[in-house]
């Protein structure tokens, strides 16, 4: 009986990392309206050594991402400690 409710908290954290993943990334603006030209040329050039759209693409996907991620972390470690200090109460 344990093991099924040690289970079922690690999926329902699961579902609720994705749907802050979902709800985070909806919320931002595409890319290309707050990253930096510059920021995605370079970073073009560090992951495919070469400045063409489909690079310049695959940039501004991993700095969308990592950017998302960034949001999202600190928002599920911070919610996370709350429910285990209101369960623990």
């Amino acid at each position: 009986m344990a093991t099924l409710k040690n289970l079922a908290r690690r999926a329902s954290r699961i579902i609720y990392f994705l749907i802050l993943l979902f709800i985070v990334g909806h919320m931002l603006p595409g890319p290309e309206l707050y990253i930096n030209y510059d920021l995605a040329r370079t970073t073009a050039m560090i992951i495919n050594g070469n400045e063409n759209a489909e690079s310049m693409y695959d940039a501004y996907s991993f700095i969308d991402w990592l950017t998302i991620l960034i949001i999202i972390i600190p928002i599920y470690i911070l919610t996370m400690n709350l429910i285990k200090k209101i369960r623990n109460i």
